[in-house]
């Protein structure tokens, strides 16, 4: 099932940030930064295991993204958000992005924090090398205010998530195409 609830620490981490240039090491983390802003453009679907034992398709195919949880679909695209529920689709009145507490975190989102921990002082981060899926992928391990690690391959993808509350993802499969019925309404 999809949740579009907000989990507090999501939120508490998307509005603190984590760490500081110059504390730990903040040319790891532009990096990071770096291939996080690749994910949007590319084509791709990936399967996640969540921290809840769920598994989670993500099918992006530019300009629509859709999650896919169960029988569960939620689709982004230029013309707003869609949520299909046991075979029904629906149009939250006003929605034009995606909610925040959809049950994963996307790229964007872990963007939006690991640049705000560039910039926040008073934080370690630790860098790492990690595989996921069969892919080498970059690790920002950030402490402080909220802690949380982020994985991230050469060519952009999401590999992993640890925050310190309930979101928990990591990539178990991924492939370079998307099929493109899965993100069409």
């Amino acid at each position: 099932m999809i949740r579009l609830r907000l989990p507090a620490a999501v939120a508490a981490l998307a509005l603190t940030g984590c760490a500081a240039p110059g504390v730990g090491d903040g040319g790891g983390l532009t990096e990071v930064i770096d291939r996080l802003g690749q994910a949007s453009a590319k084509t791709y679907t990936a399967v996640y295991a969540l921290g809840t034992g769920e598994m989670t398709t993500v099918v992006n195919a530019p300009p629509r993204t859709a999650v896919i949880s169960g029988g569960d679909r939620l689709v982004v695209g230029p013309d707003g958000v869609t949520l299909c529920e046991d075979g029904a689709c629906s149009r939250p009145p006003g929605a034009t992005d995606a909610p925040g507490g959809i049950g994963i975190v996307t790229p964007e989102q872990v963007r939006a924090m690991v640049t705000a921990a560039a910039h926040l002082p008073g934080v370690d981060v630790a860098i790492s090398t990690a595989t996921f899926a069969g892919r080498e992928a970059l690790c920002a391990d950030v402490h402080g205010m909220s802690d949380f690690t982020v994985c991230v391959t050469a060519d952009g993808m999401l590999a992993s998530f640890r925050g310190d509350g309930e979101i928990t993802l990591e990539l178990t499969r991924l492939a370079e195409s998307a099929d493109a019925s899965l993100v069409g309404l």
